[in-house]
Order: structure tokens, then C-alpha cells, then sequence
């Protein structure tokens, strides 16, 4: 028995318990387990992915039978096969999406706020459906950032600056932005990239 987990295990990525299990639903035959828990995922790639079976099958022979990894590359090949350009989603201005999101990663949110092409960064997220919530959000902490430091100066004292920024921190908006926004840099990147390739 331990000689056909082993088997089986260096053929499917599947935890131990489920190896065991799945031999002895068996008769410990592994062909037998392969074939059926290859068919299975297969099916589940193709519900997953809208794909056909001769698509999943493939992706997952490539992907030495990893399940997240072979949806994850059809539904990039789908993307990609299915791509339709969005009027304003243009490689410069992803450039400049880029750009502020270095300066979230470098400095912080609320300085990312100041951004000089903010406008040209949030009207292209709101092009691209999966980002559009995440741009609203965005906007509305910049308005709210705008409302707090309407009338301040350079020249104004530093502690003015501090009760302002403590005001900002305060705002129901700015919090919900910077959590959404730090929390998705990965996704944002991600939604970039795959336009970013077809243009």
C-alpha cells in the first residue's frame, strides 16, 4: 500500500489522506485512481473556465495536473484569444497607472492621492470593469482629501498640516480607499497586465 501512495502522489499533487482514500475506492489500482480523478478535474476546469474538454486536458497535462494553476493560464489563454480593446485604456496611460502604484508601494496611499496624472490614472480604471469599483472608491477619498485640504498652503504651519492629515486619516472614505487599494495592488497589477500584452 505505502509503494502505490507513493506512486500515485508523484503522478497527482494530491494530499495524503485523499491518495489513501482514493486507493482504496480502487482496489489500489493507481491507473485506475489517475484516470478518475483526471476526469473529474477535467470536468471542473471546463465548469470553471467555459473551455472545452481537449483545452482542459491540455493545460492540464502542462501544468503536471496542478488544478488552480491550468485554470489560472486557460482562463489567461481566454483573455487573451477574446480580447476586446477598450476605447482609453492605452499602453501610456497604464504606464502612469504603474507609476502611482509605485508611489502607493514607496511612500503611502494619501501621498499617492497628489499624484500629478490622478485623474488619468482613475478615468482608465473606470474603463476597465473589473477596476471600475476600486476607482469610484479612490475618487471619493480624493474628494474627500480635496474638501480637507481646500485652502491649505506650503506655507501654512506644520501642525496645521498634522490636524489636517489626522482629519483625513478620520475619513470614513480615505480608510475604505487605502484598505481596498492595499489589499488589491496585486489584483490591480494582474487586470493591468493582461491589457497592457494585447495592446
Amino acid at each position: 500500500m505505502k509503494e502505490k501512495i507513493i506512486e500515485l502522489r508523484k503522478i497527482l499533487p494530491i494530499p495524503m489522506g485523499e491518495a489513501i482514500q482514493m486507493l482504496k475506492d480502487n482496489d489500489n489500482d493507481v491507473e485506475k485512481c489517475v484516470y478518475l480523478f483526471k476526469a473529474k478535474s477535467i470536468k471542473e476546469i471546463q465548469s470553471l473556465t467555459g473551455c472545452d474538454e481537449e483545452m482542459a486536458n491540455k493545460y492540464y497535462e502542462a501544468e503536471k495536473y496542478d488544478f488552480n494553476r491550468a485554470v489560472s493560464a486557460i482562463r489567461e489563454d481566454l483573455f487573451d484569444k477574446n480580447y476586446m480593446h477598450i476605447e482609453g485604456v492605452t499602453k501610456e496611460n497604464i504606464s502612469l497607472i504603474y507609476q502611482w502604484l509605485r508611489l502607493i508601494e514607496d511612500k503611502d496611499f494619501g501621498l499617492s492621492l497628489d499624484f500629478s496624472y490622478l485623474n488619468i490614472v482613475l478615468d482608465t480604471l473606470l474603463l476597465i470593469p473589473p477596476l471600475k469599483e476600486t476607482a469610484e472608491t479612490i475618487r471619493k477619498a480624493k474628494d474627500a482629501k480635496d474638501i480637507i485640504f481646500e485652502g491649505y498652503s506650503d506655507t501654512d504651519s506644520l501642525d496645521e498640516f498634522v490636524r489636517r492629515y489626522k482629519k483625513l486619516d478620520d475619513s470614513e472614505e480615505f480608510q475604505k480607499a487605502d484598505r481596498i487599494v492595499n489589499l488589491k495592488l496585486t489584483i490591480i497589477r494582474e487586470e493591468l497586465m493582461r491589457h497592457a500584452r494585447n495592446l
